[in-house]
């Protein structure tokens, strides 16, 4: 596309410093990367062009920035203050906090929620996916959770897995919007352009004044370009 597109469906402050855009349940963003060029042969319904994501991590030196080892690995913090030093002290105290309520009960899913969310917007999108999978083996049927781990997913290059994740919420609930949304995106970086197109369209069609529905539109016209 020559751009990257990223929606945001909650903006509740800073969470790793000033610049940081803090987590929202049900967040779809997602920094998609550039829709390939269409082929000559690109029919209106074709669905069989190949895939760039397939479901294996990206090379070393192509992951997004700070993705780093995974949740269930070397649990690093997140990154810090971007004008220097670690992350902020109270985002050092609810780290900690929640990390002790998670080893006192592993199965505290607010606080496995909330660490993934923390990780998530500081891109650290191993960890994150990491945090929501183990939400989602407790409560598979999280739609919310189940999509954000999708948008980690495809930041990590795993856009077979998270394609999965995000038709999987469509089928539960034919109608989210930032699922519809995402669809578009992940399907746009894989080239499959023409079910992009349909997903941004599905989009436009539940969620019409949405404040992202102009980055659908645009999506739109340089997918049928």
């Amino acid at each position: 596309m020559g751009y990257f597109l990223r929606i945001g469906f909650g903006t509740t402050g800073a969470a790793f410093g000033p610049q940081a855009q803090s987590h929202e349940q049900g967040d779809a963003r997602i920094a998609a990367t550039p829709v390939p060029d269409a082929g000559p042969t690109d029919p209106p319904g074709t669905v069989d062009i190949p895939q760039s994501g397939t479901g294996n991590p990206p090379p070393a030196g192509n992951a997004p920035p700070g993705a780093g080892a995974g949740a269930g690995g070397a649990d690093a913090l997140p990154p810090g203050n971007p004008t220097g030093g670690g992350p902020p002290a109270p985002v050092m105290a609810l780290l900690t906090q929640l990390k002790a309520r998670v080893a006192r009960n592993p199965r505290d899913i607010a606080a496995l929620v909330d660490l993934g969310n923390l990780y998530f917007d500081a891109s650290k999108f191993d960890q994150a996916a990491g945090y929501y999978g183990r939400v989602l083996a407790l409560d598979p049927t999280n739609p919310d959770v189940r999509n954000d781990q999708a948008a980690a997913l495809h930041a990590t290059g795993h856009d077979l897995e998270a394609l999965r994740d995000v038709d999987r919420v469509l089928t539960e609930r034919p109608n989210f919007p930032q699922a519809l949304f995402n669809r578009g995106i992940i399907l746009g970086s894989m080239g499959r352009r023409s079910d992009a197109t349909d997903a941004y369209r599905a989009f436009l069609r539940v969620a019409p004044s949405d404040p992202h529905a102009p980055d659908a539109r645009a999506a739109i016209k340089e997918l049928t370009r």
